[in-house]
């Protein structure tokens, strides 16, 4: 009887301790944070950057574009009685290649070989002779090369001597050498030889073709990734051009394309049709070289949640110095508007489903997608009030937010491998962009439907290389 009072005590205390530690175990489920997306996909903002298109002629190729455009019989005067009744009638050919011999930046001195036939009256008291000859002379000149706002190609030639290489003589029963008047006459038509050229060069030289060739390649987008089917889009705004230099035996400037740059996902964007015409040209002291692209780092929520697992699932936490003790065992993550909400399934002194939620934002320091203002949900925070206070006191948010993220460090890396390689590509024969990028700095971070999306602006310097020019 006695061991029956002892084994009845014992079966009522377990009785109770069960029933204690049953009322000890309190149950979390509040409602969860309403899954809500501020957008169904990231559209990357366009961006001002400026291309350049450096150029670089060299003195040979200025002289090949001369002669070709200055080519025969280049001055004739056929009357007697212009230029104050001269007298005088002249046919002036090219005799060989036109010759640069001295630049300053946008001024070139030059020499034109020529051959002259010229037919002058000559004689006294009522007696006039017109007798023909013909000589060589090598004519010299000043230019001012200009490329006006419209595209034209314009020069402001001017006379700077002459020399000769066969003195003009007239047979009249001996050689009279008659260089004295003829180089009078010279003097006063050089001015009317200089329009001559400038008149050529105006017809024949213009660079607007190649900069519309080079405008129509901006124009067509490009792909960085094929994996995420990622492409940049250009939209030329504009042409810049700084003055001309001369270096040695070639003329330098830099034209520049302002353009707005874009990142598209998804199918190739719409190319526009090639133009035929293109803006003005403006004429600027310099021109930058700070091409920048919005580059996307897209994270979708299976991997987020996988990484998620690995960090916290079968983490234990204690709390008030060891009194209560809860273990993470599954988790799972979505968005709700701005937020990025973590779902926590636990057990412990509290069991069931908690939620915490942060704003999601890029650390460029830890190379990461992290989470800024963590805190639990408001219906999660209500119901721990009730049931376990202690939770709230901050610990395993704190320790949430410091140890999540999301590494993004390798794909900007893939990206930045990606945009670099597409800008050094030939598009077409001779045409092609060289560029470097030179940093890449945080932006946004966007969530979506199916991922987490960070944006970056890649920035660097882009040229954009035309044969010919």
């Amino acid at each position: 009887m006695k061991k029956l009072t002892i084994v009845c005590c014992l079966f009522v205390s377990a009785l109770l301790y069960s029933n204690h530690e049953a009322v000890a175990q309190k149950t979390a489920e509040p409602e969860a944070p309403v899954e809500k997306y501020l957008q169904d996909s990231v559209k990357v903002e366009k961006v001002l950057s400026n291309i350049s298109i450096p150029f670089n002629i060299s003195m040979a190729d200025i002289e090949k574009q001369i002669n070709a455009s200055i080519a025969g019989l280049i001055y004739e005067d056929n009357s007697y009685t212009d230029n104050n009744n001269d007298d005088f009638k002249c046919k002036v050919w090219k005799k060989s290649n036109i010759i640069i011999t001295a630049a300053t930046n946008d001024v070139f001195d030059f020499t034109v070989p020529l051959k002259v036939w010229a037919e002058q009256g000559i004689g006294a008291f009522g007696f006039k002779k017109y007798i023909p000859v013909e000589f060589e002379i090598n004519m010299k000149f000043s230019t001012r090369f200009t490329i006006r706002p419209d595209w034209a190609v314009q020069t402001s030639t001017s006379p700077n001597g002459y020399q000769w290489i066969t003195k003009p003589k007239v047979n009249l029963g001996i050689d009279i050498p008659v260089d004295f008047i003829i180089g009078k006459i010279i003097d006063n038509n050089q001015s009317g030889f200089a329009r001559s050229i400038d008149d050529a060069v105006a017809k024949n030289l213009s660079i607007k073709p190649y900069v519309i060739q080079a405008w129509n390649a901006a124009l067509q987008p490009y792909q960085v990734s094929a994996e995420y089917r990622t492409w940049v889009k250009i939209t030329p705004l504009e042409v810049l051009m700084t003055p001309l230099v001369t270096s040695g035996r070639n003329v330098r400037s830099v034209l520049g394309l302002k353009a707005y740059t874009e990142t598209i996902t998804g199918e190739k964007p719409f190319a526009p049709f090639s133009v035929s015409t293109i803006p003005n040209l403006k004429l600027v002291q310099s021109i930058p070289n700070d091409f920048q692209v919005g580059l996307m780092s897209d994270v979708p929520f299976t991997e987020a949640a996988a990484i998620a697992k690995k960090m916290f699932v079968g983490q234990v936490y204690d709390f008030k110095d060891g009194k209560y003790k809860i273990e993470v065992t599954d988790l799972d993550i979505y968005g709700s508007e701005e937020y990025l909400v973590i779902k926590a399934m636990i057990k412990g002194k509290l069991k069931g489903t908690i939620y915490i939620k942060g704003i999601p934002v890029y650390s460029p320091a830890r190379k990461s997608i992290v989470l800024s203002n963590t805190q639990f949900d408001i219906k999660t925070k209500n119901i721990l009030a009730k049931a376990a206070s202690w939770l709230l006191e901050g610990k395993m948010v704190k320790m949430i937010e410091e140890q999540y993220g999301l590494p993004i460090d390798e794909l900007l890396a893939y990206a930045k491998q990606n945009v670099e390689s597409a800008m050094n590509t030939e598009y077409k024969k001779g045409v092609k962009l060289a560029g470097k990028i030179e940093s890449v700095t945080p932006d946004k971070v966007y969530l979506t439907p199916s991922s987490i999306v960070a944006v970056v602006v890649a920035k660097g310097k882009v040229e954009l290389k035309v044969d010919g020019m």
